[in-house]
């Protein structure tokens, strides 16, 4: 049975329910509230949310074409084991197209776009300061969302979205772990002065160093959390720096 988790006042039924069902559970999982290895119980779901099981299934299937999700005939559907493979795809996936937008972002940034990164960054610092963790990493999530726009090419963030579920849980599980908040605020106040500069060398060498720091994430987290990992995931160790690291993805 899962927690009550969910409730019907965070669906909008004038709009598509699948969507937002999806965003619900990716978003439960991405935080844990909806752990490695739990079952869903898609009666207990649709109850709490108040639909019928058809936007269910179809989150369900986007989330298990994901990595997030396992279905298994004729049996329980759970939630996913975070994979390294799949975390490395992942990073492999963010750092080609985040390089490239954040060097289009520092090429195109004109003032029409400082308000979106002022206000994002006043948000952050407040959010870090309450230790609010779950806002804080929306915010995260928001500011490379900006970049994105700025960058011209707005959709470049779906299909980013869509392919950095494990990522993301790696990198959401870091914050109440590394207590890492200054850190990136202060990556993402460089940042944006590079963007603001149009300075395009600056603003890809920030968020390199920046996309780097997944792998001190990912040593710490495997030691304190080896419970949400698949056993293979623990070949992480066998790599004792960065430049090994990197052999992985490029």
């Amino acid at each position: 049975m899962n927690a009550h988790v969910f409730n019907s006042d965070q669906l909008d039924y004038r709009l598509p329910k699948t969507a937002q069902v999806y965003e619900l559970l990716r978003s439960a999982i991405i935080s844990l509230k909806l752990e490695p290895g739990e079952t869903i119980n898609e009666k207990d779901l649709c109850s709490q949310l108040d639909i019928s099981r058809t936007p269910l299934r179809e989150a369900i299937l986007q989330l298990a074409n994901q990595k997030l999700i396992i279905i298994r005939p004729n049996a329980s559907t759970v939630v996913s084991p975070i994979k390294l493979k799949d975390v490395l795809e992942g990073q492999l996936v963010r750092e080609t197209l985040e390089m490239r937008s954040v060097k289009l972002a520092a090429r195109f940034f004109d003032e029409r776009h400082a308000d979106a990164f002022n206000t994002s960054l006043l948000r952050q610092r407040s959010a870090s300061q309450r230790k609010a963790t779950d806002e804080f990493y929306a915010l995260d999530e928001g500011f490379h969302k900006i970049i994105c726009e700025t960058s011209g090419y707005p959709n470049l963030w779906r299909l980013l979205n869509g392919a950095k579920g494990q990522l993301d849980r790696v990198r959401r599980l870091a914050f109440p772990v590394q207590n890492h908040f200054d850190e990136v605020i202060t990556e993402h106040e460089q940042m944006t002065a590079a963007i603001m500069s149009n300075d395009e060398r600056a603003a890809e060498e920030i968020m390199l160093a920046h996309l780097d720091s997944i792998f001190e994430t990912l040593q710490i987290l495997i030691e304190k959390r080896a419970e949400y990992f698949t056993e293979d995931s623990l070949a992480i160790k066998q790599y004792k720096t960065l430049e090994d690291f990197r052999r992985l993805v490029g």
